[in-house]
């Protein structure tokens, strides 16, 4: 491969490594207990997220070694990572969800949210470019869900659900003025959490950005994505963060349940609608590679230059 095709397809893939890196230290900055470092850190992965698509798709840099490689790092982003936050978070002997039922309420949300990410990215690698994901995502992709939550997080405790007591964000401009949220609001939390991992490995539509056929709306969406994108870098605004998010995702819903098109569109299936013959079933990497201990040894008696070595 020469230089500029090699960088070509390589620029895309250090956006995504980014984004993984943003990810890996959520993950520290949750065991250190800076929860609120931890919760921006997969905001940033959210929007380099977005980002490596668009520079594979400017350097015509596509490619199945990048899709593979943004999947594992979604796994991270926003499995793995915003689970840990909230668990870690909760943890704390001052929380309402430090023990007891509620605590293994919310234990079993986030085992069920990191089954939901890794639901939802294994149908979407088999039946992304299905004619009928074109248009729409089935289920809420684990971006949009892991952002909303994480966001939704932020935002209580910028209004002050600490249940230290502790101020949070206390020098941002507060869009919802005097707003309190008390700390007893954390008990819905493990729902909140088993509902989005529900969204995310439903069959809910959800369109995919800057495909509307109304051109006033399409500069709306980017208008505030644009607005989402300066948020999200200065680490300002949750709330405002919170509402887009919500908003698309309540509006996405509803759109699908009464747009004549999608209503009656199915989603693609996942598994086989047949059963393959033996030999076509594909062989894991090292039983394709090693062979086996006493079949070097004695040989097959079945192949022809193969008898069995005598022993």
């Amino acid at each position: 491969m020469d230089t500029k095709r090699f960088f070509r397809y390589l620029a895309p893939n250090l956006v995504t490594l980014a984004s993984l890196t943003f990810g890996m230290c959520s993950l520290v900055a949750s065991v250190q207990g800076r929860f609120a470092d931890a919760a921006w850190f997969v905001v940033f992965s959210v929007l380099t997220d977005k980002l490596d698509g668009f520079v594979a798709r400017l350097v015509k840099g596509t490619s199945e070694f990048g899709v593979q490689l943004d999947s594992f790092a979604d796994f991270l982003n926003f499995g793995v990572a915003p689970a840990a936050l909230w668990y870690t978070f909760h943890a704390r002997p001052d929380s309402p969800l430090g023990a007891g039922a509620l605590h293994a309420a919310l234990v079993g949300s986030c085992f069920v949210w990191v089954l939901a990410v890794t639901f939802r990215l294994a149908r979407y690698n088999i039946v992304g470019d299905d004619p009928r994901c074109k248009r729409i995502f089935f289920g809420v992709p684990t971006t949009l869900m892991g952002g909303l939550l994480v966001v939704l997080f932020l935002t209580f405790l910028k209004y002050g659900a600490d249940p230290s007591g502790a101020p949070a964000m206390a020098d941002e401009p507060r869009l919802l003025g005097g707003l309190r949220i008390p700390a007893a609001a954390w008990s819905v939390w493990p729902a909140l959490v088993a509902g989005g991992a529900l969204l995310m490995a439903s069959a809910v539509k959800i369109p995919k950005l800057g495909l509307s056929r109304s051109k006033v709306f399409t500069a709306f969406i980017f208008l505030n994505v644009i607005v989402g994108y300066a948020a999200g870098a200065t680490r300002h605004l949750p709330e405002l963060l919170c509402f887009d998010a919500t908003l698309w995702v309540a509006g996405s819903i509803v759109w699908g349940i009464f747009n004549g098109e999608m209503r009656g569109l199915k989603p693609p299936a996942i598994f086989p609608k047949t059963d393959r013959p033996a030999s076509q079933l594909p062989l894991r990497p090292e039983e394709d590679a090693l062979p086996d201990d006493d079949e070097e040894e004695v040989g097959h008696p079945d192949v022809p230059g193969t008898a069995p070595a005598s022993k």
